[in-house]
């Protein structure tokens, strides 16, 4: 998948020093996009020796189960031999989408065991402060990242 196809709907910044990958869904998306959004994202952090990943996840609705079942399995796999130390996702508590992710998680730790570290947010700043905590006014590259 080209990055300028996924662009339309993930907005990515990278912040190299902190090996720090912002992504944002700018929109829900159907099952095919979900999955091309995921592989940019892991190409990202593999390419880039990323630690700490934001996913800002708060435009999208709970994902099928078959999405499910792929992100808990194959796409949790991925990132469980990764670089990736510490992944911070977006989402308001009273989405719909909070609980799916929760067992997500959940499902991931009984998997994989907690390599990881994957904590749930209401604001990005709160991501940000929790992936950088020495860093009380941190603020994410302005550039969105290309290939």
């Amino acid at each position: 998948m080209l990055m300028e196809e996924v662009s339309a709907y993930i907005e990515f910044r990278m912040d190299a020093d902190k090996k720090l990958l912002y992504g944002k869904w700018l929109r829900d998306v159907n099952n095919n996009e979900y999955m091309a959004g995921l592989k940019q994202t892991y190409s990202l952090i593999s390419s880039n020796n990323i630690v700490r990943w934001v996913q800002n996840s708060e435009q999208l609705r709970p994902r099928t189960l078959a999405d499910q079942k792929w992100v808990a399995e194959e796409f949790a796999l991925l990132l469980s031999l990764s670089s990736i130390k510490y992944i911070a996702i977006v989402v308001l508590p009273e989405s719909a989408h909070y609980n799916v992710l929760l067992s997500l998680r959940e499902k991931a730790y009984r998997i994989f065991g907690k390599n990881k570290c994957i904590e749930l947010f209401e604001t990005e700043q709160d991501a940000l402060a929790w992936l950088i905590p020495n860093l009380q006014f941190y603020r994410l590259p302005s550039t969105i990242h290309t290939i």
